[in-house]
């Protein structure tokens, strides 16, 4: 129990870094015209990343005609 205790507790304390995420977000309002997009930066997983492109997307006129990519940033 304090084994899984003290994982939980590191989990916990790498969550909670300050540093800049690695993927940004491509959402793309008409998938069929890859011209025009938005990005946002800096999320810490894959997972985050499609998440928040998702949510980009369902608050646009129509959703069904978009799609996204998440991609990981090269280190400077």
């Amino acid at each position: 129990m304090r084994k899984a205790l003290a994982l939980l507790a590191l989990l916990m304390l790498a969550s909670c870094d300050d540093a800049p995420g690695k993927w940004s977000a491509f959402v793309y309002p008409d998938a069929q015209d890859r011209s025009k997009w938005e990005r946002t930066d800096r999320f810490k997983t894959e997972g985050m990343c499609k998440r928040a492109a998702l949510e980009s997307i369902a608050k646009l006129p129509n959703p069904a005609k978009a799609s996204y990519r998440c991609v990981q940033l090269e280190p400077v």
